[in-house]
């Protein structure tokens, strides 16, 4: 295939990017509306249309262009880029043709190698990207959408050279992922717990969440504990600081802390042990 022939794309993995990890673990890139069934039965994009319409209505007709515009334009050689909104999980190039996969969630699909994929998702506005590119991928966007030559070459350079530490890594510990939500840090801290030095005395379901205890001048101290995506939604959940001596998150946000609350950061910790 020449150059001239290839054709750039960004395409949504679901809503957030929740399908991503089962998108990437079946090489694959895919689009939803599966109550059409297979497209490769239909003749013509009129016929597809037609059945497209009767099922969603006439206002759909936008989404019906944009699933013939997967099926019918995405060819093999194409390059893809996987995000949603600011979050870029990887790019790959399309090496196959159009799949109806009824084994996965979204069921159009095509297949791809990933040449670049993120275990943590790479934030777009953090890349240094011009301000034209970051407005053609990032915000509310249809699930697929076309990108020039010149965006790709751009986006793609800038990937390559982003410091992020989980570049590559498709599973830490049996998670295919980095924590989205509360509950995926508290299953990162129970693995990597020890590696702390650190134990869980009990998780509960009122504030806090837990007691740890953690050593201390040679002497194990139990701690009062609560667990969040970031340190600054304890914030937002209108904890109270006065309950608590520990706050174990993803990721630091909160600036003004009370000095007598603890941060551990898993993102920091897990950098220094991969």
């Amino acid at each position: 295939m020449n150059k001239t022939d290839i054709r750039y794309w960004r395409v949504a993995p679901g809503q957030g990017g929740f399908l991503w990890v089962e998108q990437r673990n079946n090489n694959c890139v895919a689009v939803g509306w599966n109550e059409t069934g297979d497209l490769g039965r239909f003749r013509n994009k009129a016929g597809f249309e037609n059945k497209f319409l009767r099922i969603w209505g006439k206002k759909k007709r936008k989404s019906a262009n944009v699933l013939w515009q997967f099926y019918n334009d995405v060819k093999k050689g194409d390059k893809i880029l996987i995000n949603s909104g600011e979050q870029i999980f990887g790019i790959g190039t399309i090496v196959g043709g159009y799949k109806f996969n009824k084994n996965l969630y979204y069921k159009h699909s095509k297949p791809i190698r990933l040449e670049l994929n993120f275990w943590e998702p790479t934030n777009a506005r953090e890349l240094g990207l011009p301000q034209k590119i970051i407005k053609k991928i990032c915000g509310l966007k249809p699930t697929i959408s076309k990108l020039e030559a010149d965006d790709w070459q751009k986006i793609s350079e800038k990937l390559h050279r982003a410091k992020n530490p989980f570049k590559g890594i498709s599973n830490y510990e049996g998670l295919p992922r980095s924590p989205a939500s509360e509950q995926e840090v508290i299953v990162l801290f129970s693995k990597i717990s020890p590696l702390l030095r650190m134990k869980i005395d009990a998780v509960g379901t009122r504030f806090p969440d837990a007691y740890i205890r953690t050593k201390k001048n040679r002497k194990w101290v139990t701690q009062r504990c609560e667990f969040e995506k970031s340190s600054y939604d304890f914030v937002v959940h209108g904890h109270d600081p006065k309950g608590c001596d520990m706050i174990i998150c993803w990721k630091d946000n909160w600036k003004n802390k009370p000095k007598h609350i603890e941060i551990v950061e898993l993102r920091a910790e897990l950098e220094k042990l991969i």
